[in-house]
């Protein structure tokens, strides 16, 4: 990898009123897979992030192990590739997480576009 060769992460008022409710511990684990995602931006792979199914845009999540608890977080990448950090939860025992969180990702995503300028076409 080339140095300084790094993706910008943003960061939307949701996520970080999610974020701000975590433990130390949770936020300190989120905070290493987000230096992941710094790091290696589109090309972080599996187990650390993978593709969401059904989603009206090419949204992600970000996989974070935290004391057993798996702590999601959805994002994508805007027009100008930089990964945006829409919403966070954890999906311990929740079976309807995807349900629940994708018209949440998605409404966030469609505010963030407009608040930004940018398109909303797929990406």
């Amino acid at each position: 990898m080339l140095m300084g060769m790094s993706t910008e992460v943003i960061v939307t008022d949701e996520f970080v009123a999610w974020y701000e409710g975590l433990t130390a511990t949770d936020q300190d684990r989120l905070a290493m897979t987000i230096g992941l995602l710094e790091a290696r931006g589109v090309t972080l792979a599996f187990p650390y992030s993978s593709a969401i199914k059904g989603a009206a845009f090419a949204l992600r999540e970000l996989r974070t192990q935290s004391e057993g608890d798996p702590l999601r977080t959805l994002y994508a990448f805007d027009p100008a590739r930089r990964a945006v950090l829409l919403i966070g939860g954890d999906k311990t025992g929740d079976a309807r997480f995807y349900e629940r969180m994708l018209p949440l990702a998605e409404s966030i995503w469609r505010t963030y576009l407009d608040e930004t300028g940018q398109s909303h076409g797929r990406g």
